[in-house]
């Protein structure tokens, strides 16, 4: 529990917030960008805990944002590779079209 001094030394709320926002990440990891935000705000506040006082909030946190950032800069490759792959024939038949004096070309 925290001192009523002010006293910051035995105050796990940062530590918290970092394991809070680990589980957060690892929840969103599935949207782009989303999880490694939150992981690297996660990362942040644990690291500051670890600074603070060292315990096992700010030992969890710093893991789960970190586990979260890697699974998420794995799923944006894959997000990105996959758009680039559905895209690209779309974009390859309009530049045809485009180019045969069909839809959008210059008159």
């Amino acid at each position: 529990m925290k001192e009523e001094s002010g006293d910051r030394k035995h105050d796990n709320s940062c530590g918290v917030v970092g394991v809070v926002l680990g589980i957060l990440s690892l929840i969103f990891v599935i949207m782009p960008f989303v999880g490694a935000i939150l992981g690297v705000v996660g990362v942040i506040f644990s690291y500051k805990q670890n600074k603070i006082m060292k315990n096992k909030w700010a030992v969890a946190g710093i893991w789960m944002c970190w586990i979260a950032i890697v699974l998420n800069m794995i799923w944006n490759v894959y997000y990105i590779k996959t758009i680039v792959e559905v895209t690209t024939p779309y974009v390859e038949q309009m530049r045809a079209l485009q180019a045969s004096g069909g839809v959008g070309a210059p008159a």
